[in-house]
């Protein structure tokens, strides 16, 4: 198993400490993608191709690609520019260590959304994920 899919899977595990933090807005726009899947792609090799489903409140990753069509998924890439990083393993890794602000991450465009049905603006998107990345800096603490 790749690292980050330990790292997802271990977060996955404990998403509902993440969940309860999340603002009431985020909470109704997670209500507006119930039921629907999504690719995660993170380039290296410790990366790799994950497939999430939200149901019932909760993240969930599926074991396989879904039986729905590729152009129904949305599309989330985490990636490098070949310069500053190679590869969006090394993106993800800068970006739990601090040395990296969500907010670069997503102006420099390391990290792509491909669709049609979730619309965040940056700042809501980039407040999630600094949420995200406290829950998983506990995560690799070790902590529960």
């Amino acid at each position: 198993m790749a690292l980050v899919e330990d790292i997802l899977r271990r977060f996955m595990a404990r998403q509902s400490k993440y969940m309860e933090k999340l603002p009431r807005t985020a909470k109704l726009k997670l209500v507006e993608v119930e039921n629907r899947c999504a690719e995660l792609r993170i380039t290296g090799d410790e990366g790799g191709i994950f497939y999430l489903s939200y149901h019932d409140g909760r993240l969930q990753m599926l074991d396989g690609k879904p039986d729905i069509p590729y152009e129904d998924l949305d599309k989330f890439v985490l990636d490098g520019d070949m310069t500053n990083y190679p590869s969006g393993d090394e993106v993800l890794f800068d970006i739990i260590d601090g040395e990296l602000s969500p907010r670069a991450a997503i102006s420099r465009k390391y990290f792509l959304v491909n669709t049609n049905k979730i619309i965040y603006d940056t700042e809501e998107f980039a407040q999630a994920f600094e949420q995200f990345l406290s829950e998983m800096r506990l995560v690799l603490r070790g902590k529960k």
